[in-house]
C-alpha cells in the first residue's frame, strides 16, 4: 500500500558551518488543485529522532495554518514511531483508518532519499593597488582641481578546501478521501545544499512545501 510503505527510513540533517540553501528541485501534482483549505492535514517527518522530527513538523504545520490550512504534527498524535518497522497489510489499513477516525483527510510526509557530498573551494585575501584621479568641485564661485589618492596594498590570497553535503527530500502528499489508487497527489523534491542551522533549514523548507501545494 502506498500511503504506508513511506514510513520507513530517517531523515537527519548534520549541521555544518557554512551558509544553508534550500530549493524546490522538482514536483509533480495531480490535479491543479488539492484544496487543502477544506481539509485536515497531518504533517509526517521520517526520522527516529526527536528533536530533528518536532522540528520540521512543527514548522511545516504553523505554514500551514498561516495559510488557512488545518494542519496537525503527528508527534502530537504518535509521539513514538520505529521508522524502521515494516507493517503488513492489515497493520497498513488500520494505520490509515485510525487516522480516518481521528478526522485525518491528507498526509505530508517527508523523507531523506540521498546525500552527495563533494568539496567546496573558497579564497581569502586582498588585493590592493594605488592610483589618482581628478575631482573637480566649485568653490567660491571658482573651480578648482584636485587630485584624490586612493591606495590600496597587495596581499596573497589563499584557498581552502572542504567537503560539504547536499541533501535530497522527497515531501509526498496521500488524500485519504480518495479511493487506494488516486490517494498520491503530489510529490515534492527539494535540495538542502550545506545546512548550517536547522532552525533556519526547517522554516525555509516548510516555506517552500507549503509555496508548492498552493500553487
Amino acid at each position: 500500500m502506498k500511503t504506508i510503505k513511506y514510513l520507513v527510513g530517517f531523515l537527519a540533517l548534520p549541521l555544518l558551518v557554512s551558509c544553508s540553501s534550500v530549493k524546490t528541485v522538482n514536483s509533480w501534482q495531480k490535479n491543479k488543485s488539492l484544496n487543502l483549505e477544506s481539509k485536515k492535514v497531518i504533517v509526517f517527518s521520517k526520522t527516529n529522532d526527536a528533536f530533528i522530527r518536532k522540528q520540521f513538523e512543527s514548522d511545516l504545520t504553523t505554514v500551514l495554518k498561516e495559510n488557512k490550512i488545518q494542519g496537525i504534527e503527528s508527534f502530537t498524535v504518535f509521539p513514538k514511531i520505529d521508522t524502521n518497522k515494516k507493517l503488513n497489510l492489515e497493520e497498513q489499513l488500520a494505520f490509515v483508518s485510525g487516522l480516518r477516525n481521528k478526522g485525518i483527510d491528507v498526509i505530508v510526509l517527508t523523507s531523506l532519499k540521498n546525500v552527495h557530498e563533494y568539496s567546496k573551494t573558497v579564497s581569502s585575501g586582498t588585493n590592493y593597488a594605488s592610483y589618482t584621479y581628478p575631482v573637480v568641485y566649485r568653490y567660491n564661485k571658482g573651480f578648482y582641481r584636485y587630485y584624490t589618492t586612493v591606495y590600496y596594498e597587495t596581499a596573497p590570497m589563499s584557498y581552502e578546501t572542504y567537503k560539504v553535503k547536499k541533501y535530497v527530500l522527497e515531501t509526498v502528499i496521500y488524500d485519504l478521501t480518495k479511493s487506494k489508487e488516486e490517494q498520491l497527489v503530489s510529490i515534492i523534491n527539494s535540495e538542502i545544499d550545506n545546512p548550517q542551522s536547522l532552525e533556519k533549514v526547517s522554516k525555509d523548507f516548510s516555506k517552500g512545501i507549503v509555496k508548492q501545494l498552493l500553487k
